[in-house]
């Protein structure tokens, strides 16, 4: 009786105190879910306020970046998602977020008064005091500070060349270019050979496979010959006609000592989905010109390309209606001292201030001796009427114009870009151009040091034979040529991230001035023909003065046919136009665009 009696009081003591515990348990737990639905609901403001801030750093907006904006926009974000606290419990931090060495993301914080333009992403972390439990009073148990944090990156990745299209290059030329660096004889490209260059795309994914790499980054330490034997697998072996070009150049003179950092420039860590695309054609005239550049540096000298009437329509047709021309051949000499290459990078700013992707024109110098012949029965037709048939003509020398041409080297940097969002597909993109002045001028071209030794032209053309007459006329002249450009800005919109039949069309930002058709502004300046006698008089100063005026229709027609189209058109086609910089978007990638929670520091 004694112990039950003793049972009974413990348990009357007890039950109070374990239902007590029960409550307190219940409560905490009641407290711990509610802690941990206030942390979700912080979590998901902080994720939609990262996200939308990152719409404002420099690599995702065509205007400067301002940290008053992405500020801003944060905010704005967060209390359309239910943030109802002070502006100060939001931290809005701008930076950049990118892979380190191990491949792990990493988020470096940048200034947000003076390095804006570097940023591609902006870290939100909100702070929220919190009582710990609803039951206990705040002076037992202290608040606890909750603290969330969501980084959010938005860049566009552009995929840029500065080389020109298949429509403005001889296919007849660049075949021979070929042909000279592989030593392949009578190499021919036809149009269709060029058309498949740049309408066949290679995709990164498939390239990367190919090589076994993981990441676009990579590719530009991969050997240059490998490069070329991948893409020619991808675009369906040698048997292919694209495959077939692709696979000749791996003989070219110089590439097998190179990587393909000489065709590739991958700045800033981009991303790029395995989607994203480039046309061969690009692939082809940068390794043509690294050739031609190793060609150039390792003795064999100017690269020569010749060219006569009957192989060129161009050239054919000046004979057919310049009534003093018979003929005229041309010959190219080539020297590359900087290949254009395919640039891929965000727009943004690097550490140091400076803007991480720039697309740069080939540099090339072209020696373009053009050797012009008199056709002797228009110029007899023309002596005998002027002379009234008392005069006889013979025809001596042909004219030699030493044209040299020093074209490219100028810069576009990608310095904005409107990246799509919600339901718009498509980005504005931003360029800063900068040209390098063309230089053209009669003259030598050193094949060894690359300078230019100036000389006039100069040609002793004619005989004139009479009674007590027998005087040699000398042609002696200068050719002024300009070129018209300017630095500025280019703009591209609305380029497609999607596009219905798979594949996005290259597009061209700013076209470079025309050269053809009357765009070049040639003078013939200081046209003399009496041999530096000077005093020539009566009947010989009469005839000398009828043909100056066709003899300088000669010179200007021809010289403007040359560089307006044939020269200016194979050197846009290599990447180094005169009439100023030009830069091809071949793909724009924003699926870089990433969310990332709790990413620390």
């Amino acid at each position: 009786m004694v112990n039950r009696r003793s049972q009974s009081g413990v348990l009357i003591f007890a039950t109070p105190l374990i239902l007590a515990l029960i409550g307190v348990f219940v409560t905490l737990l009641i407290d711990g879910a509610r802690l941990a639905s206030i942390r979700s609901e912080m979590q998901s403001i902080a994720n939609v306020a990262a996200s939308a801030a990152a719409d404002q750093s420099q690599s995702c907006t065509d205007d400067s970046a301002d940290f008053a904006r992405m500020q801003a926009q944060a905010l704005a974000a967060a209390r359309a998602a239910g943030f109802d606290g002070q502006d100060g419990d939001l931290q809005v931090i701008p930076g950049v977020l990118s892979p380190n060495a191990s491949g792990e993301l990493v988020f470096s914080a940048r200034q947000a008064d003076s390095q804006m333009a570097q940023t591609n992403a902006t870290r939100v972390v909100y702070t929220r005091s919190e009582p710990v439990s609803s039951l206990f009073p705040e002076r037992l148990i202290s608040p606890i500070s909750i603290t969330v944090d969501a980084t959010g990156r938005k860049e566009a990745v552009a995929i840029l060349s500065a080389t020109g299209t298949t429509a403005t290059i001889d296919g007849g030329l660049l075949g021979s270019l070929i042909g000279s660096l592989t030593g392949i004889s009578n190499y021919e490209l036809d149009p269709t050979d060029l058309q498949s260059l740049s309408n066949t795309l290679v995709g990164v994914g498939d390239l990367l496979r190919t090589l076994g790499i993981d990441d676009v980054s990579d590719l530009v330490d991969v050997p240059l010959v490998d490069l070329l034997n991948a893409t020619t697998s991808i675009v369906g072996g040698v048997a292919s006609p694209v495959g077939g070009i692709v696979d000749n150049l791996t003989g070219a003179v110089g590439l097998t000592g190179l990587d393909a950092s000489a065709i590739f420039d991958v700045v800033g860590s981009p991303y790029l989905s395995e989607g994203s695309t480039f046309p061969v054609y690009d692939l082809v005239i940068s390794a043509v010109l690294n050739s031609v550049q190793v060609a150039n540096q390792t003795g064999m000298g100017l690269l020569s390309l010749g060219l006569d009437s009957s192989e060129s329509p161009l050239l054919g047709g000046l004979v057919g209606t310049l009534g003093l021309l018979g003929d005229v051949d041309l010959t190219l000499d080539l020297l590359v001292n900087q290949p254009p290459q395919i640039v891929i990078g965000p727009a943004r700013q690097g550490p140091d201030g400076e803007w991480l992707t720039t697309v740069s024109a080939a540099d090339i110098a072209l020696a373009a001796a053009i050797d012009i012949e008199l056709a002797t029965s228009a110029v007899g037709g023309l002596v005998n009427a002027l002379s009234l048939g008392l005069v006889n003509v013979s025809v001596l020398d042909r004219i030699q114009i030493p044209l040299i041409v020093e074209a490219g080297g100028g810069d576009a940097t990608f310095i904005g870009a409107d990246c799509a969002a919600g339901d718009n597909n498509s980005v504005n993109m931003d360029f800063q151009t900068v040209n390098s002045a063309a230089t053209i001028e009669t003259g030598r071209l050193n094949g060894t040091t690359g300078g230019v030794t100036s000389e006039a032209i100069s040609a002793t053309i004619l005989r004139l034979q009479a009674l007590f007459l027998d005087v040699n006329v000398c042609l002696d002249a200068e050719l002024d040529v300009a070129v018209d450009v300017a630095d500025g800005t280019g703009r591209l919109e609305s380029y497609e991230l999607f596009c219905p039949d798979g594949q996005c069309q290259t597009q061209q930002v700013s076209q470079a001035s025309s050269l053809g058709g009357g765009g070049l502004d040639i003078e013939v300046e200081n046209l003399r023909l009496d041999c530096g006698q000077g005093g020539l008089t009566g009947l010989v100063s009469t005839i000398l003065g009828g043909i100056v005026s066709p003899l300088t229709l000669v010179l200007s027609e021809v010289t403007e046919v040359v560089l307006g189209d044939i020269v200016s058109p194979l050197l846009a086609g290599l990447g180094a136009d005169l009439g100023g910089v030009q830069v091809k978007v071949l793909g724009v990638d924003q699926t870089s665009s990433q969310l990332v929670e709790n990413l620390g520091d």
